[in-house]
């Protein structure tokens, strides 16, 4: 019976890694690194790896950190730090781990020299030998892909651990680029050309001084970097840094922001004097450079871009990106594109001023927000209004911006922050929370927010008690009362553009269920998910649960889970089936890697999108009933809004939306040169014809239409116009402009056909 017993403490302990107490044989460990302390996802003790990618290092590490008694490994978000900041210095960071480390041996417990005592620890029999004693030795990228075939690594003295008493004595690669080997010194870059676009394989050797050897291989994906199209005139990308500091909940100080933007002139005279500035949303660890964010801008079939279209009429367009960079004050990295949105906006407040200062002529700025980057440009040119800075700009136009709140599922948040922070300790679900829940900006907007619903003293269980939807505390309602207390800017034309629907159409059904499997780790090991989307009105359901079982005798016993439930409010069902932008989970499955637990979990997903930004958010229309259809009574600030029928994904450009923006961009920009023309008015928008009344006769006129791209579609001279003028077209659905010219003067009139 007691060999029965100890088995089953066997596999809660070692098979699922569940943590049990090893106080009482501690000191029979020689290395001091007890891997049954923590669940082995990578299991590097039975199977170790010997080609790695950066995900497994970094999972290895993250587990021997844990394992380590004597906390000889740095705290293993150094590696996140290092890779992050390697998108700053452009050095891509290796880093090598020397380890021996021990497991229980399955054999001492069958022998009964190791058994668990009714306190649940356990004991060893005098003199027994009750481990296994495993060694490592591994190198690595940290990156898991580049974007260039040349590239510069670096070796810092800071990312070698070596909890052995050997001594290395050198380390060389051969990076298979017809170079050979060659011997890596510290903290001495060293620049290598790959011979193609394909996963990079990087053999390493790591030597002693005891004259032995150990030998590994990487593997780096290459992922091409975003390159436009036509990119025509442009600056150099520059630095800039905010001139007004920002203290933040945490920050110990106010700090200055950065940001680094550039200007893509238009494509006729190639001068600054027609402003639209583009800000960057959402983006954790600078994801989307700004060739990205200007790709992003494609919309149609065709491969438009509404950037190009922009360019063609004679704007130019400045984009803004908040990249990683490291803080002035402290020295800390910092992700720009999850920090503070009131810190970027004092960024932004910066470039407006560059940019006034820069531009020729007295043409004012037009400023675009997409998502995050719409609460950004609010509150910076609100900022610039209440403290008499001028921000000479007459249109901000806000791009499925969450005025009133972001959502991601709870149930979703409580998941992975469990596989993160819990027993699992998945290193890659970690980066993963806390760059998209954790950060400070996703702090600010997320209108539930798993921080607020821990249970005291846990980093991952939940409260039982607080089902109602709830921000993380100090940072959510905070900053939306700024918010609100600010308003919106004053001198500009404030118009809105929603990717989520406006008629009540739903994101799914509330209660729906999102995941029910059951993950088969090993014959002896699984795991259950359970997830729901959030209820209906004023009602309660589990909408989380994660169990570990063991097989043991042919029963599958839980081993432990989590929980999480939650409760709508009285006036409204949950926001994760309510109409509003909708995040694609599918762009999350490239996150998971070569992480098996997570490449089966987004494979069996019910749902394939849910709720992101909802539309009464996108509106800034603040009512209780996140359901509630979108009508001319609805109350918005802003003075004209794109609504659509169906729910898109979120920031998504579309023909109907693209017309609408450009019809707010050059509303009143065509302007008459002279009086001539003055009184000619055209109907839009058209259908098979253009047609034109006049009260005055103009004789020997001639008529030129071009698109949006300036390419002339057909030209008429000598025409009459006098009262009504009827041009017959066979247009397709688009902008155009219609130039009339004689000797007198010339007008240019929009045409939008539907």
């Amino acid at each position: 019976m007691t060999k029965k017993i100890t088995l089953l403490s066997l596999l809660f302990c070692t098979a699922l890694g569940f943590t049990q107490q090893f106080d009482l044989i501690k000191n029979q460990s020689h290395t001091k690194i007890i891997y049954d302390q923590v669940i082995g996802l990578s299991d590097v003790a039975a199977h170790p790896k010997n080609t790695v990618t950066s995900n497994y290092y970094k999972q290895v590490y993250y587990e021997l950190q844990r394992a380590d008694n004597q906390n000889r490994f740095a705290d293993h978000v150094l590696l996140n730090n290092e890779t992050i900041r390697s998108s700053i210095t452009h050095q891509l960071p290796l880093s090598i781990m020397v380890a021996e480390f021990e497991s229980l041996s399955t054999e001492a417990i069958a022998r009964e020299d190791v058994y668990k005592n009714n306190q649940d620890q356990w004991v060893a029999k005098p003199n027994a030998v009750v481990f296994n004693t495993h060694n490592l030795a591994l190198a690595a990228p940290l990156n898991s892909s580049i974007s260039t075939l040349t590239n510069t690594f670096l070796l810092k003295n800071n990312l070698v651990f070596n909890t052995t008493t050997k001594t290395i004595s050198a380390i060389l690669a051969n990076f298979n680029d017809g170079q050979g080997w060659r011997t890596i010194n510290f903290n001495q870059a060293f620049t290598v050309t790959f011979p193609n676009q394909a996963t990079q394989k990087i053999d390493f050797q790591i030597q002693f001084t005891d004259g032995t050897t150990a030998a590994n291989s990487a593997e780096i994906d290459y992922v091409p970097a975003v390159t436009l199209r036509n990119p025509g005139n442009t600056s150099a990308i520059t630095s800039i840094s905010a001139t007004i500091p920002y203290q933040g909940v945490e920050d110990a100080a106010a700090y200055l922001g950065q940001g680094e933007y550039e200007i893509f002139y238009d494509n006729g005279n190639g001068v600054l004097d027609k402003p639209i500035i583009l800000l960057d949303g959402f983006d954790p660890n600078d994801g989307r450079p700004i060739p990205a964010i200007y790709s992003l801008l494609n919309y149609g079939l065709t491969g438009q871009n509404l950037a190009d279209d922009l360019r063609n009429q004679g704007f130019d367009v400045v984009i803004l990106n908040f990249p990683n960079y490291t803080q002035t004050e402290t020295g800390n990295v910092l992700s720009g594109g999850a920090d503070y949105i009131q810190r970027n906006a004092m960024v932004l407040v910066e470039l407006i001023n560059q940019i006034n200062a820069l531009k020729v002529g007295n043409e004012k700025n037009v400023v675009i927000g997409p998502s995050m980057g719409g609460l950004i440009a609010r509150y910076g040119l609100r900022y610039m209004e209440q403290n008499s800075l001028n921000h000479d700009t007459r249109l901000y136009l806000s791009f499925d911006a969450p005025h009133y709140g972001a959502n991601i599922p709870i149930g979703f948040q409580h998941l992975f922050n469990y596989m993160a922070n819990g027993p699992l300790g998945d290193a890659t679900v970690q980066v993963f929370v806390d760059a998209m829940i954790k950060s400070n900006a996703s702090r600010q907007m997320l209108i539930d927010q798993f921080e607020g619903h821990l249970a005291a003293g846990s980093t991952f269980e939940f409260d039982t008690a607080i089902v109602l939807p709830t921000g993380k505390p100090n940072f959510r309602s905070a900053f939306q009362n700024e918010l609100n207390s600010m308003g919106f800017p004053t001198l500009t034309r404030n118009v809105a553009i929603s990717n989520g629907s406006g008629n009540g159409t739903t994101n799914g059904t509330p209660d729906a269920v999102v995941m029910d499997h059951t993950f088969n780790i090993t014959t002896t090991q699984r795991a259950i998910i359970n997830l729901r989307f959030t209820p209906n009105t004023n009602t309660q359901n589990q909408v989380s649960r994660f169990r570990a079982q063991a097989s043991v005798f042919g029963f599958w016993i839980t081993a432990y889970e989590s929980l999480a439930n939650s409760k709508a409010p009285t006036t409204s069902a949950g926001l994760d089936s309510a109409p509003g932008g909708t995040f694609d989970i599918s762009g999350l499955a490239g996150a998971a890697g070569s992480n098996a637990l997570l490449t089966e979990f987004f494979n069996n997903l019910l749902v394939d999108s849910f709720n992101f930004i909802p539309t009464n958010s996108a509106l800034a229309i603040n009512i209780p009933n996140w359901y509630t259809p979108v009508t001319g009574a609805s109350t918005t600030p802003f003075v004209a809004k794109h609504v659509p029928l169906t729910n898109e994904n979120h920031v998504t450009l579309t023909q109907e939306n693209t017309l609408f923006a450009l019809n707010e961009i050059l509303n009143n920009m065509f302007s008459v040169q002279e009086q001539a023309f003055a009184d000619i008015a055209v109907q839009n928008p058209i259908s098979n014809s253009i047609n034109l009344t006049s009260s005055k006769a103009y004789t020997d006129v001639k008529m030129t239409l071009t698109d949006i791209t300036g390419k002339i579609i057909f030209q008429l001279d000598h025409q009459a116009i006098e009262g009504a003028y009827q041009l017959p077209v066979n247009l397709t659905r688009g902008v155009y402009f219609l130039t009339l010219s004689n000797e007198t003067g010339k007008i240019t009139k929009k045409i939008l056909k539907n």
